[in-house]
């Protein structure tokens, strides 16, 4: 069977099988690509070309009607050069499709590897398999995020293991280093990548907070890419929230408080936002309305259990306080904003990158 006849039953098993399954956009694709190196083909070849003719439709006026139909016969006239250059097109973009594809297909049955790895355990082959994949195909930011989060969380651990007033060896030290390194730049990559994407701003804010007391310039790092956040995605409670979790873990109680008014304003029924608040007037001294906050948070979370049992310890702790004075058992459902890894304070702190400066058009 030859070429042309392979073509044309693939050609019509496309067809055939668009009335029977889902017409997507691949489907189509696919389609129109195949029609497109059958047309070059059949052009390509000599005895095909007396079965082909060109039409030509003309709208003119005419007594007998509007439209004409004339049959015009180019034996003579044909050339190989546009069905060659079709050809070599449409074969450059199949090619390119195709070697994206299995490179991008390749990334992800990596990356769940990774995933089972994380899911047992096992840092160090999530870590091996999750840098493979980005090598695999480096272009996507979702992998970058979840290795900068890995890198983070690694280095924690090994900041975790040196007893408590002890100083990690050299190499320790230098591993710790290294993977915060690769950490930062992989969340700026991210970033990079993906400009528009809140979410990688927000990770990025994350990884510079837990190297608050730990890397140069954490903390203005962390605002300012927390702000770029919030730029992206200005009606989300949630940013706020962190932002203002990013005051109070600096002492900044009047920031923290503008920033959590902000998430009340925008979502009065978010009890986070009023428990939050709470806490924040609780720390500048105001009392009665963080008293006023708990009281709301307690109407929100009548449906939650723990919530509830947590809050009703918190405000008899707080009445208690403003009486008498007392600490407040903060444990529970309900939490202050706190950086998910954190690592030790270093002293001088560790020199680290800062953030990419935000595009233009992401501003």
């Amino acid at each position: 069977m030859g070429i042309q006849n392979k073509m044309l039953l693939a050609l019509l098993a496309l067809f055939a099988f668009s009335f029977l399954l889902p017409l997507g956009f691949v489907t189509q694709t696919l389609f129109f690509i195949v029609l497109g190196l059958f047309a070059a083909n059949q052009g390509l070849i000599t005895k095909a070309q007396s079965r082909f003719f060109d039409i030509e439709l003309q709208l003119v006026t005419f007594k007998k009607g509007l439209i004409a139909m004339e049959t015009i016969s180019a034996k003579n006239e044909r050339s190989i050069i546009l069905p060659s250059l079709l050809a070599a097109l449409i074969l450059l973009i199949v090619g390119t499709i195709g070697y994206f594809g299995i490179r991008y297909t390749a990334s992800d049955l990596t990356f769940q590897k990774s995933l089972v790895a994380a899911a047992q355990n096992n840092g160090s082959l999530t870590y091996q398999e999750q840098a493979r994949a980005i090598s695999i195909f480096p272009y996507r930011d979702g992998f970058y995020r979840v290795f900068s989060q890995t890198n983070l969380a690694l280095a924690n651990t090994l900041a975790s293991q040196t007893p408590q007033g002890a100083s990690p060896s050299a190499q320790v030290q230098q591993n710790i280093t290294t993977l915060i390194q690769q950490s930062i730049n992989s969340g700026r990559q991210a970033t990079s990548i993906a400009p528009q994407s809140y979410v990688n701003w927000q990770n990025l804010s994350s990884i510079y907070r837990g190297l608050i007391g730990f890397g140069q310039n954490a903390e203005s790092f962390a605002i300012a890419t927390a702000q770029q956040s919030i730029n992206l995605d200005p009606n989300n409670p949630q940013q706020y929230i962190s932002l203002g979790g990013i005051y109070y873990q600096l002492g900044a109680w009047d920031q923290a408080q503008s920033q959590f008014q902000i998430a009340v304003a925008l979502k009065p029924d978010y009890a986070n936002s009023h428990y939050n608040l709470g806490h924040a007037l609780e720390q500048k001294g105001d009392l009665e309305n963080a008293l006023v906050q708990y009281r709301i948070v307690k109407s929100l979370v009548v449906q939650d259990k723990a919530s509830l049992e947590q809050i009703d310890k918190e405000i008899a702790a707080l009445q208690g306080k403003v009486q008498k004075g007392g600490a407040l058992d903060k444990t529970g459902a309900l939490n202050i904003d706190t950086p998910e890894t954190q690592l030790p304070p270093q002293n001088p702190p560790v020199k680290i990158p800062a953030p990419e400066v935000a595009t233009e058009s992401s501003k």
